[in-house]
């Protein structure tokens, strides 16, 4: 094919076979060449590394429960426990894109974990302001009809 605007002819050149073209384009000719060792990962290719997947799960499963309930739970009750909740939680996702996956469950574990504390603190601590009320209402009461 020739350039209709002058210089070198553009397209494929037919003296080259296809995969041979001057700058890489195309499937390489011959043969893909094997590694003999490593892992497949999901897709079926070798582990260029030659190691096995150090974390025992494979990629490209799905990522753990990021937990994300408790420290939005824990906000309403105990709110200086969500924020570690929440900061963890919404880490999990990107951790396991990354490819770190004992870091994601780490992240997703220990966001359970502050979101748990965070709502049993805010519990206790709601359950005592109640029983100090209680308790102020009725020594109230006491000394109201004691009075007459």
């Amino acid at each position: 094919m020739t350039n209709p605007y002058g210089g070198p002819p553009s397209g494929p050149n037919p003296q080259q076979p296809y995969g041979q073209q001057p700058g890489g384009y195309g499937p390489p000719s011959g043969p893909m060449p094997q590694q003999p060792y490593g892992q497949p990962d999901p897709y079926g290719q070798p582990n260029p590394y030659g190691q096995p997947n150090p974390y025992g799960q494979q990629p490209g499963g799905a990522p753990p429960s990021n937990n994300i309930g408790w420290g939005i739970g824990s906000i309403f009750l105990c709110w200086p426990f969500a924020i570690p909740s929440l900061i963890k939680a919404t880490s999990v996702q990107n951790l396991w894109a990354q490819g770190q996956y004992q870091q994601a469950q780490a992240a997703a574990d220990d966001a359970k974990k502050w979101g748990k504390i965070g709502i049993i603190a805010g519990a206790a601590w709601w359950v005592l302001i109640i029983l100090i009320y209680v308790v102020f209402f009725v020594i109230i009461a006491a000394s109201v009809s004691s009075s007459y």
